[in-house]
């Protein structure tokens, strides 16, 4: 399994986030604004601190959503993996395998592209009657260091509406910024197309010429022209009616 040969606190340590490119006075300031934002909120709101690998905060209604005891959460960061701990063992093991995939994915993009997804998953968490229900967790990260990595990663929990125990972890990878439903089930290769490549690409479907696709993205007719090349060259065809055909 992929768990076996890598963990997600490995990949979160190849964010290699030091002391001095992270500031705590500016990010207490904007805790205590989702900790006033939780205190309206219906949900169970959590951030984790990737940097000193713990969790940073989590609101009350974790007490009054799940039973749980309140001095836990008062005290979430010396609690360890309290929150885990209470995921259903079987969806753990999947929801580990998630993490992992979808780490690979991120470190397969450019730095600068990194922190543009939000994880949705549906799994099983334990109340404290002993009694496991679905629920439904978004992941994303709201802070970050001095040099763009990802340092705060916010959780936002809810009682599913779908309490069907399917025994398997739901997930949807969501592009934060163009809505678009993203499949990272196996990290991008060297050989695969870049985003901007799959971006001319979907241009070029949609019958734009490379001058348009300039003026559309901003670049140069050069850079959009170096960018066709590359395409066919990865996908090792000879014409985009391939390309088009081998990828739609």
């Amino acid at each position: 399994m992929m768990t076996d040969r890598l963990t997600p606190s490995q990949l979160w340590a190849r964010q290699q986030i030091t002391e001095q490119d992270v500031n705590y006075q500016v990010w207490s300031k904007k805790r205590e604004s989702i900790r006033q934002y939780s205190r309206i909120s219906h949900s169970c709101i959590f951030t984790v601190d990737v940097f000193k690998q713990r969790y940073d905060f989590a609101s009350d209604n974790f007490s009054l959503l799940f039973g749980y005891n309140p001095s836990w959460i008062q005290n979430i960061r010396k609690q360890g993996d309290m929150l885990e701990e209470r995921i259903h063992p079987d969806d753990r093991v999947q929801l580990m395998e998630y993490q992992v995939e979808h780490g690979l994915f991120i470190y397969s993009l450019p730095p600068e592209c990194r922190n543009d997804y939000q994880q949705i998953f549906q799994l099983r968490m334990l109340k404290s009657s002993q009694q496991y229900i679905n629920i439904v967790t978004r992941q994303q990260v709201v802070e970050t260091d001095r040099n763009g990595k990802a340092w705060i990663i916010m959780g936002i929990m809810d009682i599913s509406p779908d309490q069907g125990f399917s025994g398997k972890v739901k997930r949807t990878v969501i592009h934060r910024k163009t809505g678009e439903i993203i499949d990272c089930s196996s990290p991008a290769k060297e050989n695969e197309l870049t985003i901007r490549e799959k971006e001319i690409l979907l241009l070029i479907r949609q019958g734009l010429l490379s001058k348009e696709i300039a003026y559309r993205l901003s670049i140069s007719i050069h850079t959009v022209n170096n960018h066709r090349k590359n395409i066919l060259a990865k996908l090792n065809v000879n014409n985009f009616m391939e390309v088009i055909n081998k990828i739609f």
